[in-house]
């Protein structure tokens, strides 16, 4: 039911990518610059802009230099997932799973036996096809780690032997550069390693900005979502033309569609946000966030997992707990009742309360996250949720505490 009313909304507005996909996907900043770039074209829209924190002189710039929706990363790699080096619909779609993986930073975050599971292959086919994203561009995405990100970088260079098997030596062991200093060609490869992006993705990462939130909730007996219709742009349709003229009609058929796919925009995402909140209703009385996957919601909405993800990019609620990226809320089961963000906030707090003389190591926190949960888990996993939070091994944690002392006194 859910499908067909989609589908006749969106039939009724003859929409197309071009003019629904940025709407959908852009922060409310951004929504703005798209409709106030729409009305210095269309001599039927009016647009009643929000002045945000940039200076008039930077969105008139803005307007004027940049396109109307620029490709982000997810779209930069989706494009890149065809023949010939995804060839067939099973490597695709193990591609496309491991593109919902890549942090804001490019970097691989995901869990490969999941996607094996869910793809029903072999988790060396999903590893396979991981390894093939050393070929996409921007060079270094998809990567685990920094030296794989590297070595995903040093792929793609055209460098002599020499030099190719000296800065892949240097890769591999970043902490002893300086056994290296001796070779002729040490200063050629230290070049190159500095022309390394240490986020694969930077040149797609946001410019650090005011957040303005989408939604207010408010949970008590009854849930209250309240749309922010203080900061979408007002726009208006005029027609003081009625010409017959075929350019000027499509022009007013398009402002026309341009106000459906705002009002569009603010349905999907209330349904998105109503159902994330129900979903999710422990966490806005006080508790943790429970298992919940992009495909839980596309499924439930009507959609494709791809378009929810574009969904939550960029938007924010605000609730009684604070601000969170919607994005804040979808977390990999570890159990079944059990998410991924319970075990790093537990995980957070032992470290955070543990003794500095004798932090706990990985293989500690293991055993207390397994004692508290009642649940197996292995090392490597609890080592990737920590260097997930930044949060240093614990030789490395002795140091800074002793250092912290050492400077206090």
């Amino acid at each position: 039911m859910k499908n067909r009313l989609l589908y006749k909304q969106k039939q009724s507005l003859n929409i197309s990518l071009k003019l629904w996909l940025p709407i959908l996907q852009s922060s409310l900043q951004e929504l703005d610059d798209i409709f106030k770039k729409y009305s210095h074209e269309n001599p039927f829209l009016e647009c009643n802009c929000k002045n945000y924190s940039s200076s008039n002189d930077q969105k008139q710039n803005f307007i004027e230099n940049t396109l109307l929706y620029e490709d982000s990363l997810y779209d930069v790699l989706l494009e890149q997932i065809t023949a010939p080096l995804f060839p067939t619909p099973n490597s695709q779609k193990v591609a496309h799973e491991i593109l919902l993986d890549i942090d804001d930073r490019g970097y691989f975050d995901g869990d490969i036996d999941e996607i094996a599971k869910k793809c029903n292959v072999y988790k060396e086919f999903v590893e396979n096809i991981r390894q093939r994203f050393a070929y996409l561009e921007p060079a270094g995405v998809g990567a685990k780690d920094l030296q794989e990100a590297c070595e995903f970088q040093l792929i793609q260079l055209d460098l002599d032997d020499e030099l190719n098997k000296l800065v892949s030596k240097m890769i591999e062991n970043f902490k002893t550069l300086d056994k290296y200093h001796k070779h002729h060609r040490f200063n050629e490869a230290m070049n190159v390693i500095k022309g390394f992006r240490f986020s694969p993705s930077v040149d797609y990462m946001e410019e650090e900005k005011e957040i303005v939130s989408d939604f207010y909730v408010e949970v008590g007996d009854d849930i209250n979502i309240k749309i922010n219709n203080d900061n979408y742009p007002d726009i208006i349709v005029n027609d003081p033309f009625n010409s017959k003229n075929e350019e000027l009609r499509h022009q007013l058929k398009e402002a026309r569609d341009l106000v459906g796919l705002l009002e569009l925009r603010k349905s999907t995402l209330y349904k998105l946000v109503l159902i994330i909140v129900e979903k999710q209703i422990g966490f806005f009385i006080g508790g943790e966030l429970k298992p919940l996957i992009m495909k839980t919601v596309a499924d439930e909405l009507g959609f494709e997992e791809s378009t929810i993800s574009r969904a939550v990019s960029n938007k924010y609620i605000d609730c009684s707990r604070g601000t969170f990226a919607l994005k804040h809320f979808f977390t990999n089961a570890v159990s079944k009742n059990l998410s991924s963000s319970e075990i790093k906030n537990f995980l957070k707090q032992l470290i955070e309360n543990e003794s500095h003389d004798t932090p706990l190591n990985d293989d500690e926190i293991l055993e207390k996250i397994e004692t508290r949960f009642s649940v197996k888990m292995v090392r490597r996993t609890i080592t990737k949720y920590r260097k997930l939070l930044n949060l240093p091994s614990s030789k490395e944690r002795k140091k800074l505490y002793k250092m912290d002392i050492e400077w206090t006194i």
